[in-house]
């Protein structure tokens, strides 16, 4: 028999959720137009790994952003292609923790392609870095429900905004699922710990 949760009080305890660790916006969208666009997703794709991106600025001695800024300007993307790299851009905006800079960017991309579940995702966790707790829930809404890759990140970040908004139900499960959909990311197990489930009286 499945446990009814309406009988559980679900009691967040310990650190403040503002001090939480937003998940980082890594997740790169895979342009075809070749050229600088290419070199744009390949810096977004590797920022975890500073000497991929390095190296990939460095082939022109020009900047990540830079190269993804000249591709943009080019006017020869498709749509689709010109969201993603919008998209990448910000990514590395957001790396450099230049989150208004990157959710320009994500906007920017939705304009051209509402259909890329990452860019909304990705502007979800800038709102969620500039603690605009409201604003991000639908856009990381949208993300789930547009199946973007990396759905822990989404599921992660929604739980902390909704914790910020005093929903510590809603938060739980989303922490739940985030340490579902990856078992070995330690963040949303971590925050797990902080939460009591009792019956209610």
């Amino acid at each position: 028999m499945g446990m009814n949760f309406k009988k559980l009080m679900i009691i967040a305890g310990g650190a403040l959720c503002v001090s939480l660790p937003v998940a980082s916006s890594h997740a790169a969208v895979l342009v075809l137009g070749g050229g600088l666009a290419q070199m744009c997703y390949e810096a977004a794709r590797e920022v975890d790994e500073p000497g991929m991106y390095q190296i990939t600025g460095s082939r022109i001695d020009i900047p990540p952003v830079e190269i993804c800024t000249i591709a943009i300007g080019a006017g020869e993307l498709s749509a689709r292609d010109l969201a993603g790299t919008h998209n990448n851009r910000g990514v590395l905006l957001f790396s450099e923790r230049k989150f208004e800079e990157a959710l320009r960017d994500f906007d920017q991309g939705i304009r051209h392609q509402s259909s890329i579940a990452e860019l909304h995702v990705n502007r979800g966790a800038s709102l969620v870095a500039m603690k605009r707790w409201a604003d991000s829930v639908p856009s990381l809404n949208k993300g789930i429900e547009l199946g973007a890759l990396e759905l822990e990140k989404a599921y992660y970040n929604r739980g902390i905004a909704h914790e910020e908004l005093g929903d510590v139900r809603r938060a739980y499960f989303d922490y739940v699922k985030a340490a579902e959909l990856d078992p070995t990311w330690e963040d949303p197990k971590a925050q797990l710990t902080r939460f009591t489930i009792r019956k209610k009286p």
